[in-house]
């Protein structure tokens, strides 16, 4: 497997952790000293508080949810750091008291890096497509 295909299938393994709901598989797709910056600008530091971050919503607003891949781009900044541009769409979220929430899109942008032969991801920033002002 080529490191671009190593990079996308990083990226197909976020969107399929998410969907399985599965957020310790999710969680390992990062660096221990990961950072990650949420959708509400709330940043992260380190695997396991992404993980607990992730695990609290999964059990709340993202239970049902789906996650759905439009565009994928790598770019890479040297033979070992790559960013990963992700355009995504978000279906079945719901309060907890079942409420069904509006769908959402959005685009993620991640650099990892490759370690002893493995692609993780070292930084996350997720980013809501809101349509602008008028």
């Amino acid at each position: 497997m080529s490191d671009e295909q190593a990079v996308r299938a990083v990226g197909s393994q976020v969107i399929e952790t998410w969907n399985a709901h599965d957020m310790k598989a999710f969680a390992e797709l990062f660096r221990d000293d990961a950072e990650f910056v949420n959708v509400y600008g709330m940043w992260w530091t380190g695997r396991e508080r992404i993980k607990a971050e992730h695990e609290a919503t999964h059990a709340t607003v993202f239970r049902q949810s789906r996650l759905s891949v439009k565009k994928m781009q790598v770019k890479f900044l040297r033979t070992d750091v790559a960013s990963l541009h992700v355009l995504w769409d978000l279906t079945g979220l719901a309060l907890p008291n079942g409420q069904a929430l509006p769908d959402r899109k959005g685009v993620v942008v991640y650099v990892l890096v490759k370690d002893t032969g493995e692609w993780r991801i070292a930084v996350g920033q997720n980013t809501d497509i809101a349509p602008p002002p008028m």
